[in-house]
């Protein structure tokens, strides 16, 4: 995640957090990252995947590790800035939590903020205390 937040330094940069959940929801093995993909868009205040890069090394990771190893949630940077959730990062969680097809009721995002050091935050989205998250490692 830092190489690839430097590599795109002064924009943001993200992608996809690949794993699985070891107590259901409680206690969760990230395994793989997956970046933004070649058609993704970089800009200082946001930062928009290449779904079709991702779907595609999701569906690998997923296979290869025999069905176990799945989409966990997304992760990105707030270079410069804290590693906190915008409203905008809220309501994406949200939108990933209410998608079927992201089979991610309680979707994670991981923030990686700062620069010198970077700082890496983790939030998990809990579903029925409405935009409520908690973090789960600072």
């Amino acid at each position: 995640m830092v190489s690839e937040a430097e590599r795109a330094l002064p924009m943001e940069t993200g992608g996809v957090l690949v794993g699985y959940w070891a107590t259901e929801f409680d206690e969760v093995v990230i395994t793989d990252i997956i970046g933004p993909g070649p058609r993704a868009l970089h800009r200082t205040d946001r930062f928009i995947p290449d779904p079709r890069f991702q779907q595609a090394a999701i569906a690998e990771f997923y296979r290869k590790s025999g069905r176990l190893h799945t989409y966990l949630g997304d992760w990105h940077t707030h270079p410069g800035s804290t590693p906190y959730l915008s409203g905008l990062d809220r309501r994406t969680l949200k939108a990933i939590a209410d998608f079927r097809g992201a089979r991610a009721p309680v979707p994670l995002m991981a923030v990686l903020g700062g620069l010198d050091p970077w700082d890496l935050r983790v939030w998990q989205y809990v579903p029925r205390a409405c935009l409520s998250l908690r973090t789960l490692a600072e």
